[in-house]
Formats: structure tokens, C-alpha cells, sequence
């Protein structure tokens, strides 16, 4: 089996890439640049970079893929990129290369929640949104991964504990199913072998609030909790305000305040917990040094 991974440089792309390989597959690697496999070597994987958003540069990448798998996304906005250029017009270039060079399966991952982008408004739903909708009309068999939010974001949202301060949109008491990264390459592995044509949502063992996260963050670094609830209208009125000087910003915003402010569970496929997670990743900060 041959399994070509799209987005590979990135947390979730390297822990698939592991899995993978531990399942005797062979492995092609796509990433922005070929800096982010610095260190990676295994006689069964292969590693190329691109810019997804050229469909030039896409010709003939995945050809003698069995599986596309799509971890591509903006994590961090660079060169003035938008969701729509990557997470949607990115991820359709390559679903029209797969097509063409006849790879049988196309995996995507998507947040919980992107059916409700276009609703409210969030750059980053759209996009997944949209994409989706192409995924399922093509001519490929297909699996869409709907994840809870990453432990490994959270923990960096969580060292604001370490100074004693955390800030919450709204009233925090909104619950997810957060999950951490190996857990989900895992579940994706294994499915992505044996089903097709499929939603499957992946979270952690537990639903969590954000006042849950924030406390567990408090714990671990054996502060006194103090938690800031920060008004849902002020934060609109902060993004209006920004609106004319940073799309990138504003786009963040509107994710972050859709997510804290909507029920977004998910099926519990994860073991790890994300308290387990903080301890066994040893975050410290230099207060707690």
C-alpha cells in the first residue's frame, strides 16, 4: 500500500507518518518545505515539497498513491494566504491531481463544527465547509475525520496559567471533546485502510468546558485559578474594530469565538487525557523554573 500525505509537516502529518509506517506502508510526505521532515529517514518514506496553492507544482505528486490523506490547512497565515487559498482551493488542486492520476481514496480532516462556517461567518469553516462538499461529489472514494480541538493548542493557550491568568470568551461552560494528535493519526491510520465513503469524528476520552481546560491548565502548574471571562459582545466589537487592518486576525478571532461558544462534542476515540498530556509532555514555564 502506498499512502500520500498532504500537510506532513505539521504535528498531526508527522504522527500520521509514523503510523503509517509502522504499518508497513510506504509513505510519501508533502510539505511546504522540505526543512519540516529535518531529521525524518526511513527506507519507506519519501519526502517532497510543495506549494499546494500551484497547481503546476502539483503534477504528478501522488501518482502511485493508493490514498491521499489531507492534513493541509493554515496554522500560521504566511505570504498573505487566506483559508480559501489553502484550505479550500489548496486542498481542491490536489483532489483534481488525485483524480487524475487515479488514486482510489481521498482522506480529509476537518474541525468539528465546519457544517456551521458559513452560518457564522468563520473563514476557516468556510473553507473546510466547502471543500468538503467538492470531496463528496468527486469520483473518489472518501473519508472525512471530524476532530475535537488539539491538546497540543491548548497546552500552548494553558501556559498563560503559569502567569496566573486565564481569559475565556464567554461564560467558559460550553463543552468539546479535545483530543491529542497521536490518538487521532492512530484512529485515522486504522480507519483510512478499512472504510470509505464515511464521516468519522475523533475525540478524546472526555468532554471538557473551558473552564474545565482552564482549570486543569491551573493544576498543573499549581497556580490559584483566575479565570477572566471576556464578554462575547466586546469581542465582536474588537473585531470590527480590526477588521480593516488584519484579515488574519480577524479570521482567529471568529474561530475562537464560535468555538467557545457552541457545544462541539465529539465521539470519544482518544485514551490519553489532556491532563496526562501536560504531565507526560512536561510543560514548564519559566515562572514554574
Amino acid at each position: 500500500m502506498h499512502v500520500f500525505i498532504a500537510g506532513a509537516g505539521g504535528p498531526l502529518g508527522k504522527q500520521l507518518i509514523a503510523a503509517f509506517l509502522q504499518k508497513d506502508v510506504h509513505v510519501t510526505a508533502m510539505g511546504y518545505s522540505k526543512k519540516e521532515f529535518s531529521g525524518l529517514c526511513h527506507p519507506r518514506l519519501k519526502t517532497i515539497a510543495c506549494d499546494v496553492t500551484k497547481p503546476e507544482q502539483l503534477e504528478g505528486v501522488c501518482k502511485g498513491a493508493d490514498v491521499v490523506v489531507s492534513c493541509l490547512g493554515i496554522t500560521r497565515m504566511r505570504n498573505k494566504l487566506t483559508h480559501m487559498d489553502v484550505d479550500y482551493r489548496g486542498n481542491l488542486n490536489l483532489l483534481k491531481e488525485a483524480e487524475k492520476q487515479g488514486v482510489q481514496k481521498f482522506a480529509f480532516i476537518t474541525p468539528v463544527g465546519a457544517e456551521h462556517g458559513e452560518e457564522h461567518g468563520v473563514p476557516l469553516l468556510q473553507a473546510k465547509h466547502l471543500f468538503k462538499k467538492e470531496l463528496r461529489q468527486s469520483g473518489l472514494d472518501w473519508i472525512i475525520f471530524r476532530s475535537g480541538g488539539f491538546f497540543s493548542d491548548l497546552a500552548e493557550m494553558g501556559r498563560m496559567a503559569a502567569k496566573g491568568t486565564m481569559y475565556v470568551v464567554g461564560s467558559g461552560n460550553c463543552i468539546f471533546t479535545p483530543v491529542a494528535v497521536q490518538d487521532v493519526a492512530r484512529v485515522m491510520a486504522k480507519d483510512i485502510v478499512v472504510k470509505r465513503n464515511t464521516v468519522i469524528e475523533i475525540g478524546g476520552p472526555e468532554d471538557m468546558s473551558w473552564n474545565e481546560i482552564c482549570q486543569t491548565c491551573f493544576t498543573h502548574y499549581g497556580e490559584i485559578p483566575r479565570i477572566v471571562h471576556v464578554p462575547v459582545w466586546l469581542c465582536h466589537a474588537t473585531l470590527a474594530l480590526l477588521k480593516p487592518f488584519s484579515a488574519t486576525y480577524v479570521a482567529m478571532g471568529k474561530l475562537i469565538i464560535f468555538t467557545s461558544t457552541h457545544d462541539l462534542p465529539t465521539e470519544k476515540r482518544g485514551t490519553l487525557r489532556f491532563s496526562d498530556y501536560l504531565a507526560a509532555n512536561e510543560i514548564r514555564s519559566a515562572h514554574s523554573k
